[in-house]
């Protein structure tokens, strides 16, 4: 899907709110799956290299990028699915 298949499914609603609804339910499912899956690569590059560090300075380093990269993935994962799950109530919530 291009992006104009993706304005065109946005459109002119008729409500200010009904294209950003219609953007987070478009995106969402397929965000969550792309953080994920960087999240994932991340991890395990990371986890080579730390694998292979010969000091434990080095190691200690890694091990602060993992730890770090791995609640920054956790974090943007929640968020994402939080929001596409509050995407309906915050529109009724809106229009109200």
């Amino acid at each position: 899907m291009g992006f104009t298949n993706f304005f065109n499914l946005l459109g002119t609603g008729e409500n200010a709110v009904d294209p950003l609804y219609k953007a987070i339910t478009l995106i969402g499912p397929y965000a969550i799956g792309v953080v994920l899956t960087l999240g994932i690569l991340y991890g395990v590059i990371v986890g080579v290299k730390f694998a292979k560090a010969e000091g434990k300075e080095e190691r200690a380093k890694l091990q602060k990028v993992l730890v770090n990269g791995v609640i920054g993935a956790v974090t943007v994962l929640i968020l994402l699915a939080v929001l596409y799950a509050i995407r309906e109530p915050l529109v009724k919530w809106m229009h109200s």
